[in-house]
């Protein structure tokens, strides 16, 4: 499940209904959930449940792909170009310019968990409450 909502978020999808339709209808999910079906309320439960190490790991996740140049930060793309540069001594990043970058990495993980919660508030009946 854990695979299921990282790759979500990387793909825009945050919903836990459209989750579970994805893993029926995508390929690339079903690959990812290897071929099961997690149910919208078994997704949400997970995420609500474990929202701080997801949100953690999540972060862990787009350092890493920072790391291996798959990324900049805040941006997730794939992209084929290639560009001739020469590397500018101004491109350097300070300490404190990368821990500014770190906190606001931080920031846009909590925004992009925050339109989950609320899709998934909007579908609970009236008079039902969530743990």
């Amino acid at each position: 499940m854990l695979a299921v909502l990282v790759y979500g978020c990387a793909t825009g999808i945050f919903s836990s209904r459209t989750l579970e339709r994805a893993t029926c209808d995508s390929v690339a999910f079903r690959f990812i959930a290897a071929g099961t079906h997690p149910d919208h309320d078994t997704l949400a439960k997970f995420r609500r449940r474990f929202i701080g190490r997801l949100q953690a790991l999540f972060v862990q996740v787009l350092e890493l792909a920072k790391q291996m140049t798959l990324l900049k930060p805040s941006t997730v793309c794939l992209d084929g170009t290639k560009i001739h540069t020469n590397a500018s001594r101004h491109s350097a990043l300070s300490r404190g310019h990368i821990e500014k970058l770190e906190v606001q990495i931080k920031a846009e993980v909590a925004e992009l968990f925050a339109p989950a919660e609320s899709s998934d508030q909007a579908h609970v009946p009236d008079g039902v409450s969530l743990p």
